[in-house]
């Protein structure tokens, strides 16, 4: 225990409270940080407490559901304790996480960058923050894109089965936007496995002329693709080598977001 998590505990109990419920935040808050676990006589050395209290606090967490017990016998914070909070729906939580992220990435790229979700067939934009440039790819909170002709589109259907993508192709279609979008089944099915090994999209002038977009997945805490991140430019400045040249960061800024929904 550091000396700031022990002034921080020092400072609540003195503020008042009930004494055995800040000893219960304690040793949560402890077993959160340790994310293999931690045992009842390491729990009892680091939270300054008597085994035998320490031992009825975790039993009792445990048969109401809050912690488990990892193979070694360790215990470990369980998934009902974090799905206390899953109430909130999935698009508030991650605009939450990935609001000062994406203002970093565009920040660092320069480029316009999307949020999108799957919903009824397509993906819609969650949210949105231009390209400081003059010439910039834009797009609106709300709009909705085909999912075989975008970079969110391809992630999002990366991240399901090859018999839901099936699905939606026959109910949707695979119209025709650019002279390089994919519109037959084989080659979109193709695109999507590229995209499953590779761990992004890309959208090569498909859905628009002049414009070109990468893209990452958001996982949630199950690890299923809850959401994607794009990052779009013009041809001119977003030529295929700069796209690829930004897809570590994109894939940074993903993985942290996917994090902070996830803890």
């Amino acid at each position: 225990m550091t000396k700031r998590t022990r002034d921080a505990r020092s400072s609540a109990r003195a503020a008042g409270g009930v004494q055995v419920l800040h000893k219960t935040l304690d040793i949560l808050e402890q077993l959160k940080a340790e994310h293999g676990g931690a045992r009842l006589a390491d729990l009892s050395r680091i939270v300054d407490m008597p085994k035998p209290t320490v031992h009825r606090i975790l039993s009792t967490l445990e048969g109401r559901g809050y912690l488990d017990r990892a193979p070694d016998g360790a215990y470990r914070v369980a998934k009902k304790f974090y799905a206390m909070r899953r109430d909130e729906p999935i698009e508030q939580q991650v605009l939450r996480a990935a609001e000062p992220l994406i203002e970093k990435l565009v920040a660092q790229c320069k480029e316009t960058v999307n949020m999108g979700l799957l919903d009824a067939g397509e993906v819609v934009v969650i949210h949105t923050l231009e390209s400081p440039q003059a010439v910039r790819m834009s797009s609106k909170v709300g709009n909705r894109r085909h999912l075989h002709s975008t970079a969110l589109g391809k992630v999002m259907l990366a991240g399901l089965p090859d018999r839901d993508v099936l699905r939606l192709i026959k109910m949707k279609g695979l119209p025709r936007l650019t002279s390089t979008t994919l519109v037959t089944k084989q080659s979109v099915m193709g695109e999507i496995q590229r995209v499953r090994e590779q761990g992004f999209a890309l959208d090569n002038q498909e859905n628009e002329i002049e414009g070109r977009c990468i893209g990452a997945p958001i996982l949630g805490p199950d690890h299923s693709v809850v959401a994607a991140l794009s990052i779009s430019g013009p041809v001119f400045r977003m030529d295929l080598a700069r796209a690829h040249s930004l897809v570590g960061v994109l894939q940074n800024t993903c993985a942290a977001i996917s994090r902070a929904i996830s803890s």
